[in-house]
């Protein structure tokens, strides 16, 4: 990849990953710190890649930027799946909140990076990651989804408790469903790792050494605040999953990988802040709760199905359609209703889940087919007629399902 620089604006052209970012990062200070730029134009017009945990670091950066009173603006990749990449990914906006509009996109590869700064808007970016999640993988364990919930919980609860940046931190997650494996990237523009640990641990010489005590077990600036498990219990999780875990803060990179195992270097262009990405594989039949030991003792976190749905005596899961559906006109809207409804029914075990159709007065034949039609195939007529309950549903909404579900029963 090529990084150049001609008066504020900067080139980023090839492919953006890991090795360049800092170049990217360290040209952006050059312009705003050294030379006194107080705006500043990033040209990805030539870029041809770009992942996530470059980006996110490249957009906090921009954020930290915007609150300082630097202008920043963007030219998109002129390749149009790249450009469009920006758009839903939201790093278009994030870099240039005055031209581009915060993305709305909903896939099953990734979510738009979300900015948090409060506790309040740190719980609404994790539901959206799970409600996404949800949506989107299929056959999926909820130990799995449990353990994943907890991490980004962790890690994302860390900036607001320890970060102090001015930004609050960004949060993007994606499904590399090739692999089998669910990223998510966390990142802030604060005082980093080490800047956060050394007041309290004097004894810390190097970046490196902070870096290296902050996966440890029970390690936190303040044990009032938190019990110091966050990083240790995320890094854990990766290695049980078989994935990877990376963490960059001041002038020191800490990366684990199953193949060269745990490894921390210092870097020459030090990352101001702290960034996280870390991978969590889920096609591997393990628990990956037995990756939440401290002191000896299994922690079993509450998870998203405890907290966003209710449940009936018996334990069955009350499935409220008009909340967790965006709309009832179009197999798309219906498409990740039925992933929700499937991964619920796993989670349930043998269990029911009751479908609520409480203020749903019409919904398109494409739609129930999606949802209903499809569903009942999945799961077979016996377990649909065991397992799934449709209730308080109008008489003409009932009537499209029936018919859904007879046509299909034809096939």
């Amino acid at each position: 990849m090529a990084v150049s620089s001609e008066g504020n604006k900067i080139s980023i052209q090839g492919d953006l990953v890991a090795a360049d970012c800092a170049r990217v990062l360290a040209a952006m200070h050059n312009e705003v710190t050294a030379k006194g730029y107080r705006d500043l134009e990033l040209d990805f017009s030539a870029c041809t890649k770009a992942f996530s945990a470059e980006m996110v670091a490249v957009c906090v950066r921009c954020q930290k930027y915007w609150k300082d009173g630097v202008d920043v603006s963007l030219k998109l990749p002129t390749d149009p799946k790249m450009s469009r990449l920006f758009q839903n990914a939201n790093w278009a906006h994030l870099i240039d909140i005055r031209q581009f509009e915060p993305s709305r996109f909903r896939g099953y590869t990734h979510a738009p990076t979300l900015r948090f700064a409060t506790g309040k808007e740190q719980y609404e970016a994790v539901n959206k990651i799970l409600e996404i999640l949800l949506a989107a993988l299929r056959h999926f364990r909820r130990e799995g989804l449990r353990v994943m919930e907890w991490a980004i919980n962790e890690i994302t609860d860390n900036v607001i408790n320890h970060s102090q940046s001015t930004v609050g931190g960004l949060v993007q997650v994606t499904n590399h469903r090739q692999r089998s494996e669910i990223e998510f990237v966390v990142g802030d523009a604060g005082i980093g790792v080490p800047g956060s640990l050394r007041p309290s641990r004097p004894e810390i010489r190097s970046d490196q050494e902070a870096l290296d005590a902050a996966i440890r077990e029970g390690v936190t600036r303040d044990k009032a605040i938190g019990q110091g498990n966050g990083l240790y219990g995320t890094w854990q999780i990766s290695k049980k999953s078989l994935g990877s875990f990376r963490l960059l803060s001041g002038y020191a990179a800490l990366e684990s990988t199953e193949r060269d195992g745990l490894q921390i270097k210092r870097r020459d262009i030090p990352f101001v802040g702290t960034l996280i990405a870390c991978r969590i594989g889920y096609a591997n039949d393990v628990d990956l709760e037995e990756a939440l030991v401290f002191s000896g003792k299994k922690h079993t976190p509450v998870d998203y199905i405890d907290t966003h749905f209710q449940m009936e005596e018996d334990g069955s899961i009350i499935f409220d359609l008009a909340e967790e559906s965006e709309g009832f006109g179009s197999r798309a809207a219906g498409d990740p209703v039925r992933r929700k409804l499937l991964n619920i029914l796993n989670f349930a075990d043998a269990g029911k889940v009751i479908v609520d159709l409480d203020g749903v007065m019409l919904v398109s034949s494409s739609y129930a087919d999606e949802v209903f039609g499809k569903l009942f195939v999945e799961l077979g007529p016996l377990e649909f007629g065991r397992r799934v309950d449709i209730k308080n549903v109008d008489k003409l909404v009932r009537g499209l399902i029936d018919k859904a579900i007879y046509q299909r029963m034809r096939q």
